[in-house]
């Protein structure tokens, strides 16, 4: 799903991003790719053992400047991981811009190396293995996808980048996905309503959790280094508090809407099988599925957070030693900030499944007295 992602964020003009005219120096920069041909190492003699001088030897592959070459210097400590930097034959994508004090001279930066054909072929692999699987469904699922994309680069973050309250707008895009959303993946049927309905509840839920986590908590708390780096980078004045709020919505949603369609859609599928069946029964029933998937899900998020956060985990085994009490490693900022993002998706998956279950089971017995009457 993220390469669908980057692809959408890729075609998106640059202009609806920024909310208004930047009154800074704006650099000229040409951008292309280039092939490393060469590189070169030297030990600085009177700087240290540790400082080198590297000279990486480009070839400009695409752009006016095609066929030319171009050496960078980079100067510094030898400290970069030995796998970080470039080597040899490597495709890597560069910025060609003129030196201030001279027209003529042009200065070229490299960044990343170029991995548009693993991007691409993992992307094929993933469309395929949805289309195998879930055929029209997953193809639903990714239009789905898309379309919630969508909704976040071309209405919530635009209009937080003019000044608009993130928070107001991250529930009302959650909303919107929601409504447009699970009909696509659904259907229009009972289950899609009861779907709907219960994701609507469950996000309002996590809304409110925010809310009362923003109230309780220091502004620090729940704050991130890059809300920080948004905030003087950008040219207007961007509510930290409502920014880091949104997120934890944003953050709660997927999961929300994922045990929603799965509690209507087993729900359903009860009534199908047992028509006749009580509405203590199916609410029993529903509920056993729903503990099942409350383990499995649960799982899944801490491994997945593991997994994403293992950088930060390792970071905090080595800052903090065994005499630091477990509560000073717990408010830690970015600690703190992931574990009350986690703990409001958590809750509001947790409370939208009952309410899903109680939902769908109303909207199929009302049916039924309807077909009764």
């Amino acid at each position: 799903m993220l390469f669908i992602s980057a692809l959408l964020i890729n075609v998106i003009p640059g202009s609806i991003l920024l909310a208004k005219d930047r009154k800074t120096y704006i650099d000229s920069r040409e951008f292309a790719r280039a092939k490393v041909e060469k590189i070169e190492r030297t030990r600085g003699e009177g700087a240290g053992a540790s400082f080198v001088e590297v000279r990486v030897h480009l070839r400009i592959l695409d752009g006016e400047k095609k066929g030319q070459t171009h050496v960078s210097v980079y100067r510094g400590e030898d400290d970069m991981p030995r796998d970080m930097f470039y080597h040899e034959g490597d495709t890597v994508y560069i910025g060609i811009s003129k030196m201030p004090e001279a027209d003529e001279v042009e200065h070229i930066s490299i960044y990343d190396v170029d991995n548009t054909v693993g991007i691409i072929l993992l992307a094929v692999i993933l469309v395929v293995s949805i289309l195998l699987v879930g055929r029209l469904r997953g193809a639903l699922s990714m239009l789905s996808l898309i379309a919630t994309i969508i909704l976040i680069f071309y209405v919530l973050i635009p209009m937080t980048l003019k000044g608009h309250s993130p928070l107001p707008l991250a529930v009302g895009t959650s909303l919107f996905a929601i409504v447009v959303t699970i009909p696509i993946i659904l259907g229009f049927k009972t289950k899609t309503l009861a779907a709907i309905l219960g994701a609507t509840s469950g996000v309002l839920l996590a809304t409110l959790l925010a809310l009362f986590s923003g109230w309780v908590m220091h502004l620090s708390g729940i704050v991130t280094g890059e809300m920080m780096t948004v905030f003087y980078a950008s040219t207007i004045d961007v509510n930290l508090r409502g920014l880091a709020l949104a997120g934890i919505v944003i953050a709660a949603l997927g999961a929300i809407m994922d045990v929603c369609i799965s509690i209507a859609s087993a729900t359903e599928e009860i009534f199908r099988v047992h028509p006749e069946i009580s509405v203590k029964e199916a609410f029993k029933s529903v509920m056993t599925v729903s503990s099942d998937m409350l383990g499995a899900t649960v799982n899944t998020l801490m491994f997945a957070y593991v997994g994403s956060a293992l950088p930060l985990v390792l970071l905090i085994a080595m800052r903090f030693d065994p005499q630091t009490p477990l509560m000073m490693v717990f408010n830690y900022n970015p600690v703190l900030s992931e574990l009350v993002k986690s703990a409001v998706g958590c809750i509001g998956m947790f409370l939208s499944m009952p309410l899903t279950a109680f939902i769908c089971i109303e909207l199929h017995k009302g049916h039924k007295r309807i077909e009764n009457s």
